[in-house]
């Protein structure tokens, strides 16, 4: 899996490594779901490269950085060349690590890994989950310090940075003068973030909890503006968030049971006090079984993610609103920045190891929705309630 070079002058090693996922996703349903799945097909919901070059500077003191390509972070057309990973690491002792530049969030199990498929068995990681936070990076600090054990090492370690990144909305009908419908519109939001993370692990067990702060602004600009009912309309108001404080809570384990039948549950709460993006307000949770047979895999796994029953009613209330145009579309949009979450999935899959460093996946979902999903892109005159959307995932992950 890596290769090593040396500089014995400078006492420098160089080691480099590469990741890829080569992934195809087919729905049954002509509008897209997790941005781009849909009956015809897509290469882009799960295709990335990676790359990473790690550099031992001394015993104490490594450099890592990682570059990645994927579908652009900020519009749904483009693909974008990024650095993942740029940060320096220092341990002055075997159970103090500290790191400081751009490092990946401690937050779910994988979330740390979720561009290497090869790390995991799922074809996608269950989004119930793991679309509960857009931030998987930030610029800043971790520390980290290690308790071993005879059975079991424990981990704690806290962070800090902060970072810029786009959240996606998307509308079924109109956003404005001039603008397409429907469509996807992506708005950067300045976040700061800190967090203390607990982890027990043994070799075949890990436990894992963590509780974050994340503090939202926009450059100086109102996050949001309230939503109001006048005249038998719902209506945008006057005002808005100058900030937001959000909490967020996560939990995981994975258990390895008899019979090599390995266990894992994964859940996140996340509070959002917006005045506009209501449906935020969420908790996600999945549950997972595998077991492996030779180079075989099978899993089975069921996600829920549910936004606040007060959002839910706010979203139903103003999508059910009918009004004539132009008012009739306004509501429909209205509805949409709610971002709402009513939704369960069901999985079926297997993973098929071709050698230590390349596995084959394929897996059987259907998501079904309740009042509304904002992972379903609703086409117009439609809306994302009760529907069963059967998706189709083949995939090749590598390392290298």
């Amino acid at each position: 899996m890596l290769a090593a070079l040396s500089m014995p002058a400078q006492a420098l090693d160089l080691t480099w490594s590469g990741f890829g996922t080569v992934g195809f996703a087919q729905s049954d349903k002509s509008y897209k779901y997790q941005r781009f799945i849909d009956n015809h097909g897509t290469f882009k919901r799960d295709t990335i490269l990676g790359g990473q070059l790690d550099a031992r500077l001394s015993q104490q003191w490594s450099a890592t950085i990682q570059a990645k390509l994927a579908p652009s972070d900020h519009n749904d057309t483009d693909w974008q060349t990024s650095l993942a990973w740029a940060f320096v690491s220092w341990r002055p002792s075997d159970d103090w690590l500290i790191r400081a530049g751009k490092i990946r969030l401690p937050l779910m199990l994988n979330t740390e890994n979720n561009d290497v498929g090869a790390t995991f068995d799922f074809a996608r990681l269950p989004q119930e989950v793991y679309s509960i936070s857009p931030l998987t990076d930030l610029v800043g600090m971790g520390v980290s310090k290690t308790w071993f054990g005879e059975s079991m090492d424990w981990i704690a370690e806290v962070y800090g940075g902060k970072v810029t990144t786009p959240w996606r909305y998307y509308a079924r009908e109109w956003r404005g003068p001039g603008e397409p419908y429907p469509g996807s519109w992506f708005l950067a939001y300045d976040i700061k973030s800190t967090g203390l993370v607990l982890t027990a692990r043994s070799l075949n067990n890990t436990f894992r909890v963590g509780a974050h702060r994340v503090e939202v602004t926009r450059d100086g600009a109102k996050i949001g503006r309230p939503i109001i009912y006048s005249g038998g309309a719902y209506m945008f108001g006057n005002g808005g968030d100058e900030k937001l404080i959000i909490p967020l809570f996560t939990a995981g384990v994975s258990i390895q049971l008899p019979a090599d039948v390995r266990m894992i549950g994964e859940y996140a709460w996340i509070k959002v006090d917006s005045s506009t993006s209501e449906g935020l307000d969420r908790w996600g949770a999945y549950l997972s079984l595998s077991k492996r047979i030779g180079a075989w895999t099978p899993y089975v796994y069921y996600a829920k993610a549910k936004s606040r029953d007060s959002a839910l009613e706010k979203y139903q209330a103003i999508n059910n609103n009918i009004l004539p145009p132009p008012n009739g579309v306004t509501q429909k949009f209205i509805a949409d920045v709610i971002v709402p979450y009513d939704q369960s999935t069901v999985a079926l899959g297997t993973t098929y190891r071709l050698t230590p460093t390349a596995l084959l996946k394929a897996e059987w979902s259907q998501a079904n929705t309740g009042v509304a999903s904002s992972l379903v892109d609703a086409p117009p005159g439609g809306d994302s309630s009760h529907q069963n959307i059967n998706v189709f995932s083949l995939s090749y992950n590598f390392t290298f």
